[in-house]
């Protein structure tokens, strides 16, 4: 009977795992450079299938990270290039400047044990600044918040609620928002319009309409627009070439 009952979810499970076909109704997720629609990636490399639409993606020095329930897939090139169990559902997972992955039993972050931190979210850079309403480094609390987004590059992270706080550093208050992103400066994408401040907290430019998501990188800012098309910009918000 065991056999038997394997043998009939055999099919099921590779089903699960082949590539879907595109519907209308796709979710589409950002990522620095192009965009998950569905099943499908569509990246400067090439358009490809994936095992399934994946809960959050991001992308990092040209590979791209998915997040699935109970595991992570790194694909290089269009090539599955590694994969790691999670311990649970991912709530979110970011790329820069380091991988780290929230879920419902605690923080992953490839090739270290954590303990189970209950993130709201986080960031890693050379050690995990995560927040659940207060600010953390690690096992140390830096401010109570509250807070809900964490942001980094290479050189900063910053806490972010009713305003922004870099450890270290300035802290500004901050209009209500609904994504946001570090990158030299600090991206801050609104109902109506996305900002750019110094980290010192001056605006420093300003981008009116409605965009549905943001991601920063190198290679400038993305922004995803209401019918769910990338949108590329400059640093300064202008439009990139």
């Amino acid at each position: 009977m065991a056999r038997r009952t394997a043998l009939f979810l055999l099919p099921l499970a590779l089903a699960a795992c082949a590539p879907q076909p595109r519907t209308g109704a796709e979710t589409v997720l950002l990522v620095p450079g192009g965009r998950i629609v569905g099943a499908w990636a569509e990246l400067p490399e090439g358009a490809f299938p994936l095992p399934g639409p994946p809960l959050f993606a991001d992308r990092a020095g040209g590979r791209l990270y998915l997040a699935y329930p109970y595991g992570l897939e790194v694909y290089q090139d269009g090539t599955l290039a590694a994969s790691y169990p999670l311990p649970g559902v991912p709530t979110f997972l970011h790329a820069r400047p380091g991988v780290v992955v929230g879920t419902t039993e605690g923080v992953f972050v490839p090739d270290r044990n954590l303990p189970p931190y209950p993130a709201r979210d986080a960031r890693w850079r050379e050690a995990l600044w995560w927040t659940d309403g207060p600010a953390h480094r690690d096992d140390q609390t830096l401010d109570p918040g509250p807070f809900r987004r964490v942001v980094a590059d290479r050189k900063r992270v910053a806490f972010l609620g009713r305003e922004a706080y870099f450890p270290g550093g300035a802290r500004f208050p901050l209009p209500p928002f609904r994504d946001a992103e570090l990158w030299g400066s600090l991206y801050l994408l609104t109902d109506e319009e996305v900002v750019r401040y110094a980290v010192s907290g001056a605006v420093l430019d300003r981008r009116r309409g409605r965009y549905l998501d943001l991601a920063v990188d190198a290679t400038g800012v993305w922004l995803l627009d209401p019918q769910g098309r990338p949108v590329h910009l400059d640093p300064d918000l202008r439009e990139a070439p």
